[in-house]
């Protein structure tokens, strides 16, 4: 749960939506004023928080793990916006927009070539951003019936949306590979893949490195996944083929 936010000085005060303190936020604006400043929870279930200090903004979006992320220039600084853009390629599932005034033409296509899904001016109504965030939100939404937490082993998921592996609320750091080999298996638990399917799968164009290289990246999975990885339970090793993953223990 995260605490309420303290009275910002230089903002008026708190909005409907910046009161929505006792939930994760959905979506988190750094704005000192203009249209991200005003925005209101859009709908039902929709958490909005919004922040005019460039430092709390860091820690709330790698606290809060947001879906919409906007930053307003003034306040966000190169830091921060370098921040966004690193970890909007690190979450599949989250949205990153820039504002800055309408003369701050290079700043925006600067943000648009780092990673930002959508660069706007501060000069646009408050109901149009909140429009426009609402659509980016619902494109991003994985379809209908799609699954998207997997369960890997007893008290790990691997959350697609997010592209992470987490074991309870802490997040279980996975190299790129890693991560591609444990969604594929994950995906398919009790199938078991030759070497040279997971290469082929998971490197792609790099699959000519060999087959050691799948057995090192398995190695890694162990030591993250397994109670005791000189024992493995979850992801075996199938003789004469490869490996399976067999999921959480019943």
């Amino acid at each position: 749960m995260v605490a309420p936010s303290h009275p910002d000085p230089q903002r008026p005060p708190a909005s409907p939506a910046v009161r929505l303190a006792s939930v994760r936020a959905n979506w988190l604006l750094l704005a000192s004023d203009g249209p991200a400043a005003a925005i209101e929870s859009p709908a039902a279930g929709v958490a909005v928080r919004i922040v005019s200090d460039p430092r709390r903004f860091r820690d709330l979006l790698l606290a809060e793990r947001p879906r919409i992320v906007v930053c307003a220039e003034p306040p966000a600084d190169e830091e921060v916006l370098r921040l966004v853009a690193a970890e909007r390629r690190r979450r599949v599932g989250m949205r990153a927009v820039h504002l800055a005034p309408p003369d701050a033409v290079a700043a925006r296509l600067a943000a648009l070539a780092s990673g930002f899904d959508d660069a706007l001016t501060t000069a646009m109504p408050t109901s149009e951003l909140a429009g426009r965030l609402g659509l980016l939100e619902a494109r991003a939404r994985p379809a209908p019936g799609a699954e998207t937490v997997l369960q890997v082993a007893d008290g790990l998921e691997l959350d697609l949306a997010a592209h992470e592996l987490r074991r309870g609320t802490v997040v279980v750091h996975l190299r790129p590979k890693e991560y591609g080999m444990l969604a594929l298996l994950a995906a398919h638990p009790g199938r078991a893949y030759s070497r040279r399917e997971l290469l082929d799968r998971v490197w792609g164009r790099d699959r000519d490195r060999g087959v050691r290289t799948v057995d090192v990246h398995v190695r890694w999975l162990r030591s993250k996944i397994e109670p005791e990885p000189d024992r493995p339970i979850h992801l075996v090793t199938v003789r004469g083929v490869g490996y399976r993953l067999d999921g959480p223990q019943r």
